[in-house]
């Protein structure tokens, strides 16, 4: 494929991603999941009507009657200030702005995963993954929440790309940008934290074999995740007065509110029917050919993996990780899974890899019945998350409007003028 011709098909597939990503950009927080929208905008419109001094440039809940403040210390504070950030500048806190911000670091990550699968796959594959990402359900439905992933998971992707050019290249300067990447995703939420690890740990296992790049690796992730784990707790007691108290609730087991499911097979199986519903069957299947190729390293597939085991090996491992981390609100939560997209991207454009194998026409047949597939899960799940209204979404967010800020409780730039 002409460098060209790629070019215009991974513009065509960030285009159709936006497309997704904009559905009912403007409309209230009514759908599943989307009474995050409205916790974090009054979160964000707490640092614009009372100032950082107040704040403390930190996650505060402010009573629209009495002035009482509430610390939300469960996450770093980058969501809440980047919103409140958007809402001054556009002078206007309305869904479409706090959407706007998800979607652009959305977008930013789909070029970032065209980027990171063209430097380990050829062109065909590659935009296959890319095509994954931008369309399955986990990414266009859930990468417009206004909520940590979407923002988390571009720093992720920066750290996914500094490791592997770093490995590939052996240039200092994609260290930077994998140091970089943990800074902007440790900021914005923990799974941050889980990537910098398993890439830290990736490193050093090449650093036991003997390759000097390894141990660099590994240094600059165990060194940066540390400095900015430490500034996030720092910031977060100076904020509450010197206080971890939110954190260490929220961090209790007690915090994660009633298991739904009765045994470690049963929560499996309720991951395993979401993991098909949000990212097709086709990522379903790329993920199982991934497990197996890893766990039988010396199958006539298993060269296939190389040289992309390290990045999908920590990626997976990462997001597995975080997952298990919490069970009880992964079982709540369907985009707890979310972290899992750079890895079902790679998988996927392993598989349309591995289909070259095959006959001409038997491969054309797979690929074109692969992506159907994809899209068609795609359109099925987004019309039933943009037309089924969430009763608890709706409810939350009515009881957040009674009590807390609202916009029209915040002047901006746009309303004084």
């Amino acid at each position: 494929m002409r460098e060209r011709t790629r070019r215009l098909f991974t513009a065509a597939v960030i285009a159709l991603g936006a497309a997704l990503l904009c559905i009912n950009i403007s409309g209230d927080w009514r759908y599943l999941h989307e009474d995050n929208g409205a916790i974090y905008t009054t979160l964000a419109l707490s640092h614009l009507k009372a100032g950082l001094h107040v704040t403390r440039g930190h996650d505060v809940f402010i009573d629209r009657e009495t002035g009482e403040q509430t610390r939300y210390g469960h996450h770093p504070a980058g969501l809440a200030l980047l919103l409140a950030g958007a809402f001054r500048l556009a002078g206007s806190a309305e869904p479409a702005v706090a959407r706007s911000v998800s979607i652009l670091f959305q977008l930013a990550s789909i070029a970032c995963v065209a980027r990171l699968l063209r430097s380990l796959f050829p062109a065909g594959p590659a935009l296959a993954g890319t095509f994954a990402f931008a369309v399955l359900p986990m990414g266009a439905y859930f990468g417009r929440m206004v909520n940590y992933e979407p923002l988390c998971l571009f720093g992720v992707l920066l750290q996914l790309l500094g490791f592997v050019d770093y490995q590939r290249t052996g240039e200092r300067r994609f260290l930077w940008l994998l140091g970089g990447g943990i800074v902007l995703s440790g900021l914005v939420d923990w799974p941050g934290f889980f990537f910098a690890a398993a890439i830290g740990l990736t490193g050093a296992f090449h650093g036991f074999r003997g390759d000097v790049r390894g141990w660099r690796v590994f240094f600059v992730a165990a060194g940066v995740s540390v400095s900015v784990f430490a500034f996030d707790l720092f910031h977060l007691w100076w904020a509450s007065g010197g206080s971890l108290a939110t954190l260490s609730t929220v961090a209790s087991s007690s915090a994660q509110g009633e298991t739904l499911f009765s045994s470690p097979l049963e929560f499996l199986a309720g991951q395993f029917d979401s993991y098909r519903r949000y990212f097709s069957h086709t990522g379903l299947v790329a993920t199982l050919l991934v497990a197996g190729l890893v766990l039988a390293p010396k199958a006539k597939l298993s060269r296939e993996l190389q040289p992309r085991r390290s990045m999908l090996v920590a990626s997976g491992c990462a997001a597995t990780a975080y997952v298990l981390a919490a069970p009880s609100w992964a079982s709540v939560h369907p985009y707890w899974k979310f972290y899992f997209l750079p890895f079902v991207a790679a998988a996927v454009a392993l598989l349309f890899e591995c289909l070259r194998l095959l006959p001409p026409i038997a491969a054309r047949t797979a690929m074109a019945l692969l992506l159907v597939e994809m899209a068609a899960t795609s359109a099925y799940m987004l019309r039933l998350r943009h037309t089924r209204e969430g009763a608890y979404a709706i409810e939350t967010t009515a009881k957040f409007r009674a009590r807390y800020l609202r916009p029209e409780d915040v002047p901006l730039a746009r309303r004084e003028r």
